[in-house]
């Protein structure tokens, strides 16, 4: 049985710290971030149905975050820079059902300016070996649209597969898909 069925709540305050980061459950006060991260075009060209228009949207988008953690006692971490309050972008796991499986779908999204500097494969790292640890080697997905080089490499180097078999149809055009423990069960 997994142990996403609810009642984590808000007790759960998971830390992960890498050599250069720091990714904590997100807060309120990461709002005003997330909307400036995610309505930019640069951050969200690969996925522009996920661009947010409106601050209202991050609003929305940070409470359905607190609300998988409250769930599952997993969701998206904000990442940091130990020197900076604010966060450089967001990645994380979430549940979702994938042709009827429940697995743990990877996100990864950084400010553009933070690109470059090797941080998203760090934090999708941590995110992998923290999901590793709390579910027993759960099944994950990772979508990535074909021009998407740069994240094609961060699944590589986290140890995801490319799934030729599962790539699908997503909001915004084809995704290939990336798979890691897939034949385990969460």
């Amino acid at each position: 049985m997994a142990p996403s069925i609810g009642g984590f709540g808000r007790d759960v305050e998971t830390t992960l710290q890498t050599e250069r980061l720091i990714l904590n459950r997100p807060r309120g006060e990461d709002v005003d971030t997330m909307f400036r991260i995610l309505s930019d075009r640069r951050t969200t060209r690969h996925n522009p149905g996920d661009a947010l228009n409106w601050r209202e949207e991050a609003e929305g988008l940070f409470q359905h975050w607190d609300e998988q953690w409250d769930r599952h006692g997993i969701g998206y971490f904000a990442v940091r820079l130990p020197d900076r309050a604010e966060p450089i972008g967001f990645a994380g796991a979430k549940h979702v059902l994938f042709d009827g499986r429940a697995v743990l779908n990877l996100y990864c999204r950084l400010d553009h300016r933070f690109w470059n500097h090797g941080y998203g494969t760090e934090a999708v790292r941590a995110v992998v070996a923290h999901a590793n640890e709390l579910f027993e080697l759960p099944p994950m997905l990772a979508r990535v649209r074909p021009g998407n080089t740069a994240s094609a490499r961060i699944v590589r180097a986290a140890g995801f597969e490319p799934a030729p078999g599962l790539g699908s149809q997503g909001e915004d055009g084809y995704e290939d898909a990336y798979v890691l423990n897939w034949t385990r069960n969460l």
